[in-house]
């Protein structure tokens, strides 16, 4: 299998995962855990900064696999709070 269609499949296994309710209750928490919509820096201490920066990156990385448009991430963020 090539790696474009590795990367095709993997892309269809993340929507498919997070195209339910849980998984939109999932991805919610992922995004305010990762620090979607707010700032990652802690004034005074570069190493929580640099965790809080990981999490961020990862937590991006798995809403560009997980999510089909843009309009559904501000969906998301919209809704805050309320699914967890």
């Amino acid at each position: 299998m090539s790696s474009a269609l590795r990367r095709v499949k993997l892309i269809q296994a993340y929507r498919k995962v997070f195209d339910t309710p849980d998984g939109q209750m999932v991805l919610s928490h992922i995004m305010r855990e990762g620090f979607i919509t707010e700032t990652t820096f802690v004034a005074g201490d570069s190493h929580q900064t640099a965790l809080n920066e990981g999490s961020r990156r990862l937590a991006l990385g798995i809403c560009r696999y997980a999510l089909k448009d843009e309009s559904q991430l501000l969906k998301i963020i919209e809704k805050g709070e309320d699914n967890v």
